[in-house]
C-alpha cells in the first residue's frame, strides 16, 4: 500500500512540475501585446492654422492657444495624422514692445498634440522657415529703429515715383515741365516724410506680435513622434 501511495506522489508531483513549466512557457493571456504606433520621424514639417490668437499685448505667460493640422501626415503611405488635427501650446515668455521702434518679442512652445482617438502626445517642435525670429526663438514683428528707417527710406521712394508718374501722366507737353516739378516736389516731400518720421521713431514703441486666427505657419519636428493606433 505504501508503494503506491509513493507512487502517486512522485506522479502527482511531476504533473504539478510540468503545469507549472507550462504556465510559464504560455504569455499571460491578459497582458496585450498589440499596442502599435505610427512614428513620425524628426525633421518633418506641418503646415498648421492658427485657432486660438496668439497675442504680446493681450496675452500672459502661460497662456494656452491651439493650431490646425492643414495637411494630413503620412507614413510610408499610412495615415499617422490627419489634417485637422490639433497641437495645443504655451506662451513662456513676453518682452513688451519699447520705444525706439523695439518690437514686442513672444516666446511660446508647442507642447502636446491630440490625436485623432483622443489622446495628447507630448511634442517637441519649433517654428520652421520663419523670417522674423530672435538668435533664442522669439517671434517678434518688424524689428528695432534700424528697421523702421528702413521702412521710411522705402516710403519715401515711394512718394518720389508717384510724384514723377504725376509728371508723366499730364501729357506728351506739360510732361516735359511737370516731371521736373514733380521730382523736386517729391525730394521736398519725401525728405520732409522721412526726417519727420526718423525723429517720431526714436519716441514710438515698436510692433505688437499678433498672430490672429487663420494665421498659417510651419513647424519642425525636433523629435521623432509616436501616434498610437488604438
Amino acid at each position: 500500500m505504501k508503494k503506491y501511495t509513493t507512487i502517486g506522489l512522485v506522479f502527482f508531483s511531476l504533473m504539478f512540475a510540468f503545469s507549472a513549466c507550462a504556465n510559464a512557457a504560455v504569455p499571460n493571456k491578459t497582458v496585450r501585446a498589440d499596442i502599435q504606433s505610427i512614428r513620425i520621424p524628426a525633421g518633418t514639417t506641418m503646415k498648421m492654422e492658427i485657432i486660438e490668437p496668439v497675442s504680446s499685448h493681450a496675452g500672459s505667460v502661460g497662456d494656452e492657444f491651439s493650431a490646425m493640422l492643414k495637411q494630413d501626415i503620412a507614413v510610408n503611405g499610412q495615415m499617422a495624422l490627419p489634417a485637422g488635427s490639433i497641437i495645443r501650446g504655451t506662451i513662456n515668455k513676453l518682452t513688451p514692445s519699447k520705444r525706439l521702434s523695439r518690437s514686442a518679442v513672444l516666446y511660446f512652445s508647442f507642447d502636446h498634440v491630440v490625436t485623432p482617438t483622443g489622446k495628447q502626445i507630448p511634442v517637441n517642435a519649433g517654428l520652421y522657415n520663419y523670417k522674423e525670429l530672435t538668435v533664442d526663438g522669439g517671434v517678434y514683428d518688424g524689428g528695432n529703429y534700424g528697421y523702421a528707417i528702413q521702412q521710411n527710406w522705402q516710403k519715401t521712394k515711394d512718394i518720389f515715383n508717384k510724384t514723377i508718374q504725376w509728371g508723366k501722366g499730364t501729357g506728351d507737353n506739360l510732361q516735359y515741365v511737370c516731371v521736373p516739378l514733380g521730382a523736386v516736389g517729391g525730394v521736398i516731400g519725401g525728405g520732409a516724410y522721412y526726417v519727420g518720421m526718423a525723429v517720431a521713431d526714436l519716441f514710438m514703441k515698436g510692433n505688437e506680435v499678433d498672430w490672429l486666427q487663420g494665421k498659417e505657419f510651419e513647424i519642425m519636428l525636433t523629435q521623432p513622434l509616436d501616434i498610437p493606433l488604438h
